[in-house]
């Protein structure tokens, strides 16, 4: 078990007094400057040698003539803490043969704490004052207090991978040795996203200085490139919007139950789950069929996101023309190709699956989603008469598929068209259902046609209708 003060002394070096020659040093006069700087360094060569006694008396000498300076209360301040650790570290069998005389390591701890606030009030814009002020806050045994200030620290510079490092040890060491209970930050307005005025999950930091969660930054720029705050105009994308680490990891650490419920919340949106379906309204598609396409209006870029996020699976459904309304039934799309474009459209292309047919639905955010059942056709017992007789209809008709697409391509010219005729992705015989919606494919029918197999379950029937409709398609050269 390491002492939590370990990492802050290996991350903390006294460090030189700058030198300024020629000049009038530093708002001083030159001699007296040099003498300050001699001080100054002869306290740092004292430091490095371990003789903190002799650092403490030069840096003492030195703000005599020099009073605030931040280099020199800064290396006072750490030698006031080497030597308490050192008189904390110190065995029972070393003071009995060897006594010392002078100031405790609490007041040790205790003027190092000062000469680090005096710093914070002079120059708050650096990290190690905050450092410091953790690290004699520590030797103080307030844990409490010394998490607060390395959190004060991270909010001047949230990238100090020295604040982090020792903010995660101080987690660590204070957790097993001392029992200490972890600091509690306050939920104000600075943890809450001014978009959905929610806890921040996935926080963004904009170039101007602005915090979102990642998916309401997103969702703000489908609408333009400014900044929700103050309008500045933002050059970044979606492939360019980095995390702030160092804020999210404070968020989890001091609001964990609000946070989980916002990551909840936000899989949920993501459709992890298989009984959840946004919807696209477009288009009827059948299961096996390949199409593109491109997404442009918000609405839909939003839900394309969350998708990628998720499983990669939305629903395709149409208008059905007998109602009016959303057509009861669907198809399952998955999303084999996403590529965002500069602008912010995304280009899909996308297979169909799965038939659905929904329970319910409602508007999320713009879009619709539903919440489906799925739909199989009604399945033949293995070994039965039936399905022997439906495997060889479908064996004939994979035949006829073979012979319509060769003549198709000896006539077709443009590839455009020919890319649908594609034998090597032809679904076996032994799995009929999957094979009649290949086989419907070949076949360009309207809406309301497509819709009709959707809903239908026999297979027999489906594939029986394939054939006519592809006998028909032949005889008309109507070829898709």
């Amino acid at each position: 078990m390491g002492s939590p003060g370990a990492a802050f002394s290996a991350a903390l070096a006294a460090e030189d007094f700058p030198l300024v020659e020629g000049q009038e040093g530093m708002g001083m006069a030159p001699d007296k400057y040099r003498e300050v700087f001699d001080l100054a360094q002869r306290g740092t060569r004292a430091f490095r040698d371990r003789r903190f006694d002799e650092a403490i008396s030069f840096y003492s000498k030195a703000l005599n003539l020099r009073p605030g300076d931040p280099i020199i209360l800064s290396n006072r301040s750490l030698a006031f803490c080497r030597i308490s650790q050192l008189l904390r570290e110190r065995s029972a069998a070393d003071s009995e043969y060897q006594p010392l005389n002078g100031l405790d390591p609490t007041t040790h701890a205790e003027l190092a704490l000062k000469d680090a606030e005096k710093i914070i009030s002079i120059n708050s814009n650096s990290p190690r004052p905050y450092l410091l002020k953790a690290y004699a806050l520590i030797l103080l045994e307030h844990y409490h207090e010394a998490r607060e200030a390395l959190l004060a620290g991270l909010q001047v510079d949230p990238l100090s991978h020295v604040l982090q490092t020792c903010l995660s040890d101080l987690d660590r060491n204070t957790n097993i040795a001392a029992g200490a209970r972890r600091a509690r930050l306050d939920r104000t307005d600075d943890f809450e996203c001014t978009l959905c005025f929610k806890l921040l999950y996935e926080p963004v930091t904009t170039p101007c200085g602005h915090s979102f969660c990642r998916s309401c930054l997103h969702q703000s720029m489908d609408h333009g490139n400014k900044c929700p705050m103050c309008r500045t105009v933002l050059f970044i994308g979606p492939r360019t919007y980095p995390i702030s680490v160092t804020l999210s990891n404070i968020i989890q650490r001091n609001f964990p139950e609000e946070y989980a419920e916002r990551r909840s919340e936000h899989e949920t949106m993501t459709y992890a789950g298989v009984d959840l379906m946004p919807l696209f309204v477009m288009d009827v598609v059948l299961p096996c069929q390949k199409m593109a396409l491109n997404i442009f209006e918000p609405r839909y870029r939003l839900m394309v996101r969350r998708i990628m996020e998720g499983n990669h699976r939305m629903g395709m459904v149409a208008i059905d023309s007998a109602t009016g309304t959303v057509a009861d039934c669907g198809c399952e799309v998955e999303i084999l190709e996403c590529e965002p474009l500069p602008d912010g459209r995304f280009y899909l292309e996308v297979e169909g699956s799965r038939r659905f047919r929904i329970l319910r639905s409602w508007d999320q955010d713009g879009y619709r989603v539903a919440e489906v059942e799925w739909l199989q056709d009604t399945p033949l017992p293995e070994g039965s008469q039936e399905r022997r007789e439906l495997i060889e209809l479908a064996n004939g008709a994979s035949e006829l598929a073979r012979a319509y697409i060769r003549r198709a391509r000896e006539t077709v010219r443009t590839a455009r068209r020919t890319r649908h005729l594609d034998l090597e992705s032809m679904p076996g015989p032994q799995d009929p259902e999957k094979f009649s919606f290949w086989l419907a494919n070949l076949i360009s029918l309207r809406p309301s046609d497509r819709l009709d197999l959707l809903r239908l379950r026999d297979t027999r029937e489906r594939i029986s209708s394939s054939i006519r409709l592809l006998s028909d398609a032949e005889q008309g050269c109507r070829v898709q």
